[in-house]
């Protein structure tokens, strides 16, 4: 019997495709060819938290979420549902829901995780990027430097950023780990990019960081990539810090009127 023939498989580092396609594809596997109601209210949600609409410490009711998303009460009532379960809304029975909010010390705990892995992500990139990906990350940053006074656009670009270089990792149990943590980013509140300088020092390191896989140095892309979360942390609890006086201030002003 003659010996049946193989295909050749393509080689693990070369893309087929631009990496933006073969992320967008990888989530419409994962979510099925359509969205329900529901998960499209999840997203819309979370986005909104990001973006600095909605804010944290706001109270969410069923009413006003089905008018602002143009949709019935059942699908955002499982979607509340959802929020509730990951921890990002508390449920107040006859008042709705309370969007949380991680405090100081659950920043660290998350930050600390993530900078264990998002590293290791670059680390990897470096070793595994293709023309396509390095391309990819350039065009992005380009977008950046003119939409830096412009969060609502900024806000998708950094997600993109991120998703092509966890893409170019090829690690697939890397990408579940991180896809875990990223799944509570709604929880820290409203983005960093919303802060004008901050979007400008994350424009830089992105750029440092796309230099380091330009150049395969995975020891470097790790370093960079490291301090790019450890900023990103560091504003955060300023921005805490900053905000702690001013809550305080409206209390006491409030109690003295009463």
């Amino acid at each position: 019997m003659a010996p049946r023939s193989r295909s050749k498989r393509p080689a693990r580092n070369a893309p087929e495709e631009a990496p933006l396609q073969r992320i967008a594809v990888r989530r419409i596997a994962a979510a099925g060819d359509a969205r329900s109601l529901a998960e499209v209210a999840c997203d819309e949600i979370r986005k909104g938290i990001r973006e600095g609409r909605i804010a944290t410490g706001e109270h969410l009711t069923e009413v006003d979420l089905a008018a602002w998303l143009g949709m019935s009460r059942t699908p955002i009532r499982e979607a509340m549902r959802r929020l509730q379960s990951e921890g990002l809304l508390l449920n107040q029975p006859f008042r709705g829901a309370l969007v949380m909010r991680l405090d100081a010390d659950d920043m660290r705990q998350m930050f600390a995780v993530r900078e264990l892995l998002e590293p290791a992500a670059a680390a990897a990139c470096a070793l595994n990027a293709g023309p396509l990906e390095i391309a990819a990350l350039k065009a992005i940053l380009d977008q950046e430097a003119v939409q830096l006074d412009n969060p609502a656009a900024l806000i998708p670009l950094n997600r993109q950023f991120h998703d092509i270089i966890l893409e170019s990792a090829r690690n697939q149990f890397l990408s579940k780990a991180i896809a875990g943590v990223y799944s509570l980013i709604p929880l820290l509140g409203d983005s960093n990019l919303l802060n004008g300088p901050h979007a400008r020092e994350a424009h830089v390191e992105h750029r440092d960081i796309i230099d380091a896989i330009e150049h395969h140095d995975a020891s470097r892309a790790e370093a960079v990539a490291r301090e790019h979360v450890r900023q990103s942390l560091k504003t955060r609890l300023a921005r805490i810090a900053d905000a702690a006086p001013k809550n305080i201030k409206e209390k006491t002003t409030k109690t003295r009127k009463r």
